[in-house]
Parts: structure tokens; C-alpha cells; sequence
């Protein structure tokens, strides 16, 4: 089989289409294959690591993984599945269709002067809109870092005051958009914030109980790129030394297994891991936001929200067995906050630990957090279950939130 990956990696490299400028991302198709023995799923995990192939779904074992493929790599991929004897089928036909339905969608049902969540709205958008909520008595807005190409970085508190004793609220930290193109999850986050400062009644005893910190944007210049040029770019915009290849995955870029598995240290790679722990400026800029936080009070909470799959995910991820001494009360937690998530819409998420649900993952953010102290840790991997994969229709942005909002509100029953 070795020799077979190897043909096919140098001949997936010869006719892969490196497009300059815009990437239409027509006559792509996105592949589900299906991995039911150690052989094909080890087959996955080799694929993975090329850096000419779009993995829109972690490599799963016993389970289908979705891969975006040129028509240039098609006949290509097939081959190789079927050679291995590896089920598969076309998930999503012409992803430049796709997009083109959702950029007609979201022009139809946006607007470009006032924020909603029938639209994807582009980053100078949501900043004017974030600095339009920081006149809310509940809001302090703060920049907490900059991009490589010097962008913003914006954490909202969402705060009704001190504790009746003084003291500071435990922290529920929030954040989102790490992968540029997961839209919906900064769409989400953004929703939230709306939420909750815009029904302050309604949401007064979960706020008696927590201070909220939502970054909403932890990749503003991988999300500009996802608008401008590139819909499916993942990764940072960083330049990488003595490599033509931009960014790293900053989901890879945490001190906790840092380099682990799940990670490349191909600058091409979609999952590199940068030249170092915190090399990128977006995840330092959160890592020091969290510690902050923790020098002034308990952090009870860390949510990173990303799609999609319909997931929560719980510690520890860098490795399949692997869970923390606390794992047990946490998954009935995780339990709980599936089953409200599903009272809201009807839709099911499953819960576990991330490399049991999922493929380890080195350098994630969620177990770095878990590795800090913070109790109650999860990676929400939001809708959908891969109709429309990255490309989820504007329509589902308020549902999507409501139900991830519903979980997370179960955290009120973990504190006296």
C-alpha cells in the first residue's frame, strides 16, 4: 500500500490546479469514503498529511471522512479507494455551484449597513457593529491582539457587575472563527453576543452567575482571504519562512502537545503546525487573554466553536484513551448539553472524547485550555452533518446559534 500512497501523492502533485487569484472552485466535488478497516483508515491518515488534498472532515475510523477534490484529482482519488476496496461516494457535486448559491443567498437576504444574522458579514462589518454595542452598559469591548497583516483582534465582556460580595464572576470564555473558512461559527458567536445584551431580563440569572468573554474573529485575516479569494481557506495568513505556502493552522499552534499527531510540519500542509507554539499572533493573542483572565479569576468555562460535524467534543483530544480524571463527569455534561441542543431544533450532535469521536489532534486549543485549569472545556463543531459542509446557507445561521446557545447555558447548573 505504501507504494500505492506514494503514486498517488506525487501524481495528485503533478495535476493539482494551483490557481492564482480568485479560486472559483468549479467542477470540485466533495468525497465521503468510508474507512471500515485499520488498513484504509491508516490509508486516510497518510492522505491527510498532503498538502494537495482538502480534508473538509477529519480521517474517521469505521465512520465516512469528506474530501474536496479538483477534477484533476478525481479519477485519481477514486482509484486509490477503489484499489483499497474503500466505500465511497459523491457527497456535494460542483462546489463552485455551491458557492455561488450562497454568495446569491446571502446578497438577497443581507445587508450591508446594519447587522444581521441572515448574512455573512465580512470583517470590517463586524467590527463597526462591535463598536456600536460597546455604548452597552453590559459591553466592554477590547482589542486583545493583532494579525499578521495587522488587523484587530476584538474580545467582548458581557458583564451585569461584580458578585453582591465584590468579588469577580467565574469566566465563560468563548471564541471562534479559528478556521477561516467555518462562516457559521463566528456568525454564531457574534449572534450570541447580540443575544444575550439584547434580552438582559431574560438571561439575568445566568449573568448573576458568569462574566461572558466572546472573540468572536481569532483569524480575521484567513476569514478576509475566505471572502476575497479563496472560499475554503483554513489556515492563518502568516508568512512562513523560506516557503511560498501562507499561514498554519492555528487549531495546531497551542503549547499542549504541541507537534502531536493530527499536525504536518510541511508549510504546504492545511494542518501545519508553525514553526513553533504560539508563533501566530491570533493564538498568542488568546492564550494571553485566557491567562489574564485566570490571574484575576476562575475561568469555569472555554467553548471554541468551529464546523462543522455536529459535535461536542471533550478532553483530551492529542490521543485516542486518553482523558482527563474528571472525564466522566464531564461527558455527562457533555450528555446534558446534547440533548438541549436537540430540544431546540431537532438536531443531533454526538459527544465523546475528541480523538475517541474524531482523529488526535496535537496543539488544539480546547486541550490546552482543559491542560490550564479550566474546567469545562469543548469543542462545539456546529451544522452541519456535510450537505452543504463549509458552505451552510445563510438561513441556518440564527438556528445553528440557538442551539449551541441552549448548551451552553447548561453551564448554569454546574455552579452553587
Amino acid at each position: 500500500m505504501k507504494l500505492l500512497i506514494l503514486y498517488f501523492i506525487v501524481s495528485v502533485t503533478v495535476v493539482a490546479a494551483k490557481e492564482i487569484g480568485v479560486r472559483t472552485y468549479d467542477g470540485y466535488d466533495v468525497l465521503s469514503v468510508r474507512a471500515d478497516s485499520p488498513s484504509q483508515f491508516e490509508l486516510l491518515k497518510q492522505l491527510v498529511l498532503n498538502e494537495e488534498l482538502d480534508f473538509w472532515t477529519s480521517p474517521k475510523y469505521q465512520d465516512v471522512t469528506d474530501i474536496m477534490v479538483s477534477p484533476e484529482q478525481k479519477d485519481l482519488i477514486i482509484a486509490l479507494f477503489s484499489s483499497e476496496e474503500m466505500k465511497w461516494s459523491v457527497k456535494i457535486f460542483d462546489v463552485g455551484r455551491l458557492i455561488r448559491d450562497q454568495k446569491v443567498e446571502n446578497s438577497l437576504l443581507g445587508s450591508e449597513t446594519n447587522m444581521t444574522w441572515t448574512v455573512y458579514h465580512r470583517y470590517v462589518e463586524i467590527v463597526k457593529w462591535l463598536e456600536s454595542i460597546s455604548t452597552n452598559p453590559l459591553v466592554t469591548l477590547t482589542v486583545i491582539g493583532k494579525s499578521s497583516e495587522a488587523r484587530e483582534i476584538h474580545q467582548v465582556q458581557i458583564s451585569s457587575g461584580r458578585k453582591e460580595n465584590g468579588e469577580l464572576k467565574p469566566a465563560i470564555f468563548i471564541d471562534a472563527l479559528f478556521h477561516a473558512r467555518e462562516w457559521v461559527s463566528g456568525a454564531s458567536a457574534t449572534w450570541i453576543i447580540n443575544e444575550i445584551i439584547s434580552n438582559p431580563t431574560k438571561y439575568e440569572s445566568i449573568l448573576s452567575k458568569f462574566d461572558f468573554f466572546i472573540v468572536p474573529m481569532v483569524n480575521p485575516d484567513g476569514y478576509e482571504f475566505s471572502h476575497t479569494s479563496q472560499r475554503f481557506w483554513r489556515k492563518t495568513r502568516s508568512k512562513n519562512s523560506g516557503s511560498s505556502c501562507y499561514g498554519c493552522d492555528p487549531n495546531r499552534n497551542f503549547a499542549f502537545h504541541f507537534g502531536g499527531e493530527g499536525t504536518s510540519s510541511n508549510p504546504c500542509s492545511e494542518v501545519y503546525k508553525g514553526e513553533n507554539a504560539f508563533s501566530e499572533p491570533e493564538t498568542a493573542a488568546v492564550s494571553v487573554a485566557i491567562k489574564k483572565l485566570q490571574s484575576e479569576r476562575v475561568v469555569h468555562a472555554y467553548f471554541t466553536v468551529h464546523s462543522y460535524g455536529q459535535m461536542w467534543l471533550l478532553s483530551w483530544g492529542y490521543a485516542r484513551g486518553a482523558y482527563p480524571p474528571d472525564f466522566a463527569e464531564l461527558l455527562k455534561w457533555g450528555k446534558r448539553s446534547v440533548e438541549a441542543i436537540k430540544d431546540i431544533h431537532g438536531q443531533s450532535y454526538i459527544t465523546g472524547q475528541g480523538a475517541d469521536v474524531l482523529y488526535a489532534v496535537g496543539g488544539a486549543s480546547d486541550d490546552w485550555a482543559k491542560n490550564e485549569g479550566i474546567k469545562y472545556v469543548a469543542t462545539l463543531e456546529v451544522r452541519d452533518s456535510g450537505s452543504y459542509g463549509f458552505a451552510l446557507p445563510p438561513n441556518q445561521i440564527i438556528p445553528t446559534a440557538e442551539e449551541i446557545w441552549a448548551g451552553i447555558q447548561l453551564l448554569e447548573t454546574t455552579i452553587n
